[in-house]
């Protein structure tokens, strides 16, 4: 087992790191979030520059051909910096229904996209549920003279405005198929809506009698969804990293103010309710690092294990970046509360993250599932 990063991964890290320490500021961000930008156009290119969305894809399929950890080294850089980018939506996750998807599909897009020319997200849920079976997944595909035709309605489409290709899931019968979309085609409608996590832009799509080729079925999936389950437990995997590295940051902010900021005299970093708070929030970090390293470092293979540890570092990481954020906010006393403080930006992530493919409660009764199995 591997406890600690390799001299490559550490370099990794430290590259992604620099890239983006020199081009964010928080303020900044603040700023864009405020003027409603959806996509930090000048970083994703140089993001996509770098080959991070190369990075874990196989050579024989145009990538780099590193693994997932190296790739999920890029979430953890990413959470911290809080980059306005498609790097989870199309990097991790329409990506990796790419690579689940017919040879002709997979060949034709992937250069594309982890090149960054193009951008794809995914379109599952409707409601705020996140499962998926005939109940909750209302848009269907249906055959006609005019060929098999898309009608429905997308929820929590992220960067869905930016995208130029969506993976949307339907029903066609009995069976639940992934389609591939391009956003500007005619009968689909795309709206952009309010999102919590503001540096991750969600959209509403909808789709009118979109005609769909038999050569854009990306994926059909059996009565277990096993295609869909592997990517969510790896999209799951890479996101608990992303929360780890956000979590790092409210550490980091919350030392860096306590040693700056005076009261009676003295940094309040010196206070002892200030210093549990710290330590307290350091034990959590080092507890949900364990957890995440681990979802990425297992067989990707195994199904079971993919799953369990997946969902274990969901629930941990989600709660413990949640009550990290909210400490952060309180060590900042008044200033954390204002919108001028990037500390609500962490604070809005984690509980988007934390509610992202189901909340820490869904998460521990699948676990329980999987041990009484």
């Amino acid at each position: 087992m591997q406890f600690i990063l390799t001299d490559l991964q550490k370099e990794i890290k430290e590259n992604a790191e620099k890239l983006l320490s020199e081009q964010i500021d928080l303020l900044e961000t603040i700023k864009k979030v405020d003027e409603d930008i959806r996509i930090d156009s000048d970083l994703w290119k140089l993001v996509n520059e770098q080959g991070w969305l190369a990075l874990d894809v196989p050579e024989e399929d145009g990538g780099l051909g590193f693994s997932s950890v190296e790739a999920s080294i890029l979430s953890e850089v990413s959470g911290y910096y809080l980059p306005i980018v498609p790097l989870f939506s199309s990097g991790v996750v329409f990506k990796h229904l790419l690579l689940n998807s017919a040879p002709e599909i997979k060949n034709n897009l992937l250069p594309g996209v982890i090149s960054g020319e193009k951008i794809g997200t995914f379109g599952i849920y409707e409601n705020d549920k996140y499962d998926i079976n005939t109940e909750s997944i209302q848009t269907n595909l249906t055959s006609s003279d005019a060929g098999t035709l898309l009608n429905g309605t997308k929820k929590y489409v992220m960067f869905g405005d930016s995208s130029d290709f969506i993976a949307v899931l339907a029903k066609h019968d009995a069976v639940f198929k992934f389609v591939l979309v391009k956003t500007d085609e005619e009968g689909v409608s795309v709206t952009k809506t309010p999102s919590l996590d503001q540096t991750r832009p969600l959209a509403e799509v909808s789709f009118s009698n979109v005609n769909v080729k038999n050569e854009n079925i990306m994926i059909e999936l059996d009565e277990e969804l096993t295609v869909w389950k592997r990517v969510q437990n790896i999209s799951t995997a890479f996101l608990s990293l992303e929360q780890v590295g956000g979590s790092q940051a409210c550490l980091d902010m919350s030392t860096s103010y306590a040693k700056e900021r005076i009261q009676f005299g003295r940094p309040i970093g010196s206070f002892q309710a200030i210093q549990h708070i710290c330590a307290n929030m350091l034990l959590q970090i080092e507890s949900a690092k364990s957890l995440a390293y681990n979802s990425v470092r297992v067989d990707m293979q195994d199904q079971t294990e993919l799953e369990m540890s997946a969902l274990l570092a969901k629930s941990y990481c989600s709660e413990v970046y949640n009550k990290v954020a909210g400490d952060n906010i309180q060590v900042h006393g008044g200033i954390g509360f204002t919108w001028e403080h990037p500390a609500h930006l962490y604070f809005k992530k984690a509980k988007s993250d934390s509610l992202l493919f189901g909340s820490s409660k869904s998460a521990r009764s699948k676990i329980a599932e999987l041990i009484n199995l």
